[in-house]
């Protein structure tokens, strides 16, 4: 078990198989978060469902749950690699269990966040199409992560965010920092709150979160001002490149100007299994996407909102 607030991971590592534009067979090396996987296993029997996007190759029983079935080589090159060999990755993240069907399952690799690479220093790299968060070198090999909440939401739009509460709105003008590093969670989440009247920094990550914050934190030692003159609250996923949410929490709760500050991890991840970490480090409050109605409920409470 990894110790919560050391900004490390598990990834599975997976490989798709796929031909490429001139018909050469392929294979490329992807990974997921262990903290998103079940288990893996042998691929089960498949029910298909007639009209389903080419992707999905239908459902099937596991533990007496329906699961919806995705081919992963079908959705990001356009053909299916689907043999008896294959494997299933059963992920479960916004209270949602998946299938993810994969060529096969190499191993498992713990890394520290700051060995991933943002794919934004790719050339025309576009985060709101790709559906990659992360590059990760090893030894001679990249490792694609995926961001399978992107995935999720581009074949089923309704688990992405759920804009629940539209009629709810601040009483006053609310100041946050908010760290999301997927582009499309991260646009509806900003979009949502500022209809609900806030004013909100944004970051793609962690690091990038604490450092604007140590300047906060620094302004303010130095003019002696009120804190929260200029944030009253923090939301931060916890999966992101360079230093994830628990570490991010950890940081802010052991500086001692910003420690009063509410934090809340709002996060895919987020279920009874681990609500243990985010106490451990500090939080203000655990909610777990796509309950963005939920998110504003909590930020009225905890700020004592009218």
């Amino acid at each position: 078990m990894l110790e919560t607030g050391t900004n490390e991971l598990e990834i599975v590592e997976f490989n798709l198989s796929y031909k490429d534009k001139q018909g050469i067979e392929k294979s490329q090396s992807y990974g997921v978060n262990v903290s998103k996987v079940r288990e893996i296993i042998r691929m089960p029997k498949i029910t298909e469902i007639p009209n389903m996007p080419n992707s999905i190759k239908g459902v099937f029983e596991l533990r007496e749950r329906i699961i919806p079935a995705i081919d992963l080589c079908s959705y990001l090159y356009g053909q299916s690699d689907l043999t008896n060999e294959s494997k299933m990755i059963i992920t479960e993240f916004n209270k949602l269990q998946t299938g993810l069907i994969v060529s096969n399952v190499s191993r498992i690799h713990r890394m520290s966040w700051n060995k991933i690479i943002n794919p934004d220093i790719v050339q025309d790299y576009d985060p709101e199409k790709n559906s990659i968060v992360g590059i990760i070198q090893l030894n001679e090999s990249q490792i694609l992560m995926l961001d399978v909440e992107k995935i999720i939401a581009d074949i089923e739009p309704n688990s992405a965010i759920d804009s629940g509460g539209k009629d709810l709105a601040f009483s006053k003008e609310i100041k946050a920092i908010t760290a999301e590093d997927s582009a499309i969670v991260r646009k509806m989440i900003e979009s949502r709150l500022k209809a609900a009247g806030m004013k909100q920094e944004s970051f793609h990550n962690g690091l990038d979160a604490w450092k604007r914050l140590q300047e906060i934190a620094e302004h303010f030692q130095k003019n002696k001002l009120d804190v929260t003159d200029y944030i009253d609250i923090i939301i931060t996923d916890i999966e992101m490149p360079k230093m994830d949410g628990y570490t991010l929490t950890k940081n802010i709760k052991s500086n001692e100007i910003l420690k009063d500050i509410p934090v809340i991890l709002f996060s895919s991840m987020i279920n009874k299994d681990i609500l243990h970490k985010g106490h451990a480090v500090g939080a203000t409050a655990q909610l777990s996407k796509p309950q963005i109605g939920e998110l504003l409920h909590a930020i009225r409470l905890i700020l004592k909102l009218e």
